[in-house]
């Protein structure tokens, strides 16, 4: 729900464009999470119940990496793209006079 609150934000603000890049960049890494939870289920022979997957990260490197950029993406990290566009919202957000937000 936070990221569908910068997105409003960003609308409030006029910042259209920031508003549809956060939702470009949103897309991209939740689907990645979303793609790395189905390369666990599947490695784990469709077993969903977590306090099955302890220790996976040795045994699924790949996955384990994408998780973790994923995660650093949504968590709005500099250098991802999550941090791109979660700035350039609160850009405009600043640069919006408070008599402008009613």
């Amino acid at each position: 729900m936070s990221q569908l609150g910068y997105m409003f934000l960003a609308l409030g603000t006029g910042s259209y464009v920031a508003a549809v890049f956060h939702v470009m960049t949103h897309a991209f890494f939740k689907a990645l999470l979303f793609l790395g939870s189905g390369s666990v289920i599947h490695a784990m022979g469709g077993e969903q119940d977590m306090r099955k997957m302890g220790g996976l990260s040795k045994y699924m490197k790949i996955t384990n990496i994408t998780f973790l950029l994923g995660c650093l993406a949504i968590a709005g990290i500099p250098g991802f793209s999550g941090f791109f566009s979660k700035d350039e919202i609160l850009a405009g957000a600043f640069a919006t006079p408070l008599s402008c937000m009613h």
